[in-house]
C-alpha cells in the first residue's frame, strides 16, 4: 500500500473517531447515559400513593435526629387520597371554609420496616422543616386560612414525629413572608433560628430575623444602614454600560459561626447590555457582609464590610467545620465551587462546575447544591454550542442535565446515575446519602439511595 493511501486512510479514520466520539458525548448526555451508582440501597417504599414531582417545592425525602420523612404531592384530578385513620387530614385542624385546591400534599414517615407510613395530609403544597434536633416539625403550607382571612398561610406543628398535629396560629416567622411555603429557615441548635427576606436598599433594615425559642417569637436584625445597594450605585460601578435590565437578583444568607458570633451576606448582582452591542449580557455583582457579635443577649453589629465584583448564589454549612459556596466573581454570571475560609470569611476558589459536555466546551449553571460531610452533591444545567463549521447554517446548542457529586470537596467530580433536573428526591448531609426515585406508573413509589462515602 502507498505510503500517500495509508495516510489518507488514517487521517480519514481519525476524523471518524472524533465525530463518533462528539456524537456518542451529545448523545450520552442528552440521553442521560451512563453515570456512577456508588453504594446503592433502597431505602423505603411508599405504597399505595404515587406523588408527582418528587423534587420540586419542598417535596422529597428529609432526614431529621429523629426520624426520615417523605413530603409528597398528588393531583386531586387524576389520585383521589382514599380516607385513613391513620393519616391526620390538617385541613380539619382549621374551622371554616377553605379555599379549593388543585393539589394535596402527603406527609409520611419511614418505620424500621422500610415502609413510609403516611402521617398526615393537606390541600395545596407545604413545606417540611424541622428543629436542628428533629424533635420539633413545622408544616408550612400554602393553605389560606379559612374564611379568606388575613395572616399567613396556615402553619401546623407536630411534637411527636408526626402522631398529633396543631395549627400554629401566630404563624412561622410571619414578618418574613405571608405566603409560609417562602420562610426557607436556618436552624443553628434546638432553639436558636434564623430567616431572612429581601434587604432594602433605602431603609437600615437588614431583612433578617433571629428566634431564641424554635421560631415562637423573632426579633429583627438591627443595622446602621441599608445592606442592599441601589441600581445607581451598581451603574456606577460600570459607567461604560448604558442599557441596564430592570429586574435585580438578591440573595441573603446567614451562619452562625458560634453562640456570641454570626454572619450575613446580602449578594446582589445586576445585568447590563455590553458596550460593544453584540457579546454576552455582563453582570455586575455586588455582596455585603455584616458580623454580629451577642452582646447581653442581643445581636449587633460589629463590622460591615462590601465587596464589589461578588454574587454568592448558595452557600452551606456542612455541620463539620466547612462552609462551601457557589460564588460568582467574574462578569458573566457563572459560578464556581468556593471554600470560605471560617476565620477570615475570605472565600478560595476550588473549582469550575462539572460539565456533562466535558470536555467539550459549555456554559454550566448550578440547580442545586448540598454539602455532606465528605461530599458534595450539585444538579447542573450544561448549553453546549457546536462549532459553526459543524453547523455552519446558523447558531444553535444543546442543553442537558446531570447530576454529579464530589468526595475531595470540589477538585474532581463523578457524574450519578439518576436523572437531572428532577432527579434529587433529597440529600442527608450526615451519612453523605443521595435519594432518589424513579417516576413510574406502579401502585407504590420506591426510594432508593447512593452513598457517597
Amino acid at each position: 500500500m502507498p505510503r500517500s493511501t495509508l495516510i489518507v486512510r488514517v487521517f480519514v479514520a481519525l476524523l471518524a473517531s472524533l465525530a463518533l466520539g462528539y456524537i456518542w458525548i451529545i448523545v450520552s448526555a442528552k440521553l442521560e447515559i451512563g453515570g456512577a451508582s456508588p453504594n446503592q440501597q433502597r431505602l423505603g417504599t411508599l405504597p399505595g400513593v404515587r406523588p408527582h414531582a418528587v423534587s420540586q417545592d419542598c417535596t422529597g425525602v428529609k432526614v431529621t435526629a429523629q426520624g426520615t420523612w417523605l413530603v409528597g404531592r398528588v393531583t386531586n384530578e387524576y389520585e383521589q387520597l382514599e380516607p385513613s385513620s391513620e393519616r391526620v387530614d390538617l385541613n380539619g385542624l382549621l374551622d371554616g371554609e377553605l379555599r379549593p385546591e388543585p393539589e394535596t400534599t402527603v406527609v409520611a414517615r419511614l418505620g424500621v420496616d422500610g415502609v413510609f407510613k403516611q402521617v398526615a395530609q393537606v390541600s395545596g403544597s407545604a413545606c417540611l422543616v424541622a428543629s436542628a434536633e428533629g424533635t420539633r416539625v413545622f408544616l408550612l403550607s400554602s393553605l389560606y386560612r379559612p374564611n379568606d382571612a388575613g395572616g399567613q398561610n396556615a402553619v401546623f406543628r407536630s411534637d411527636d414525629q408526626g402522631k398529633t398535629w396543631r395549627w400554629v396560629a401566630d404563624g412561622f416567622f410571619p414578618e418574613v413572608s405571608g405566603v409560609a411555603t417562602l420562610v426557607s429557615p436556618y436552624f443553628y441548635n434546638q432553639d436558636e433560628v434564623w430567616a431572612s427576606r429581601w434587604a432594602d436598599d433605602v431603609e437600615p433594615l437588614a431583612g433578617v430575623y433571629y428566634s431564641a425559642d424554635g421560631g415562637a417569637h423573632s426579633t429583627p436584625i438591627t443595622v446602621p444602614q441599608p445592606l442592599a445597594v441601589t441600581q445607581d450605585y451598581a451603574h456606577s460601578l460600570r459607567p461604560d454600560i448604558q442599557e441596564w435590565r430592570d429586574s435585580t437578583e438578591q440573595l441573603t444568607h446567614v451562619w452562625q459561626q458560634d453562640a456570641q458570633h454570626a454572619v450575613i451576606w446580602v449578594s446582589q448582582r445586576f445585568w447590563g447590555s455590553h458596550p460593544d452591542g453584540k457579546s454576552d449580557n455582563l453582570a455586575i455583582g455586588v455582596t455585603t457582609r455584616v458580623q454580629l457579635k451577642r452582646t447581653a443577649g442581643t445581636w449587633q453589629v460589629e463590622d460591615i464590610q462590601r465587596e464589589n465584583g461578588l454574587y454568592i448564589s448558595e452557600l452551606v454549612d456542612n455541620g463539620a467545620g466547612r462552609v462551601i459556596g457557589l460564588i460568582d466573581q467574574g462578569p458573566h454570571g457563572r459560578a464556581v465551587v468556593a471554600e470560605l475560609n471560617t476565620a477570615t470569611l475570605a472565600w478560595k476558589t476550588v473549582g469550575d462546575l462539572p460539565s456533562v459536555f466535558s470536555p467539550l466546551s459549555a456554559d454550566t449553571q448550578a440547580r442545586g447544591l448540598w454539602v455532606g460531610r465528605n461530599s458534595l452533591v450539585v444538579n447542573t444545567y450544561s448549553d453546549h454550542k457546536p462549532p459553526r463549521w459543524l453547523y455552519w447554517w446558523s447558531e444553535a446548542s444543546i442543553s442537558a442535565d446531570a447530576v454529579f457529586y464530589s468526595t475531595d470537596w470540589g477538585h474532581s467530580w463523578k457524574r450519578l446515575s439518576l436523572d437531572g433536573y428532577m432527579g434529587v428526591r433529597g440529600f442527608d448531609g450526615a451519612s453523605d446519602r443521595v435519594f432518589w426515585s424513579k417516576q413510574n406508573y406502579a401502585d407504590d413509589t420506591l426510594i432508593h439511595a447512593y452513598g457517597l462515602r
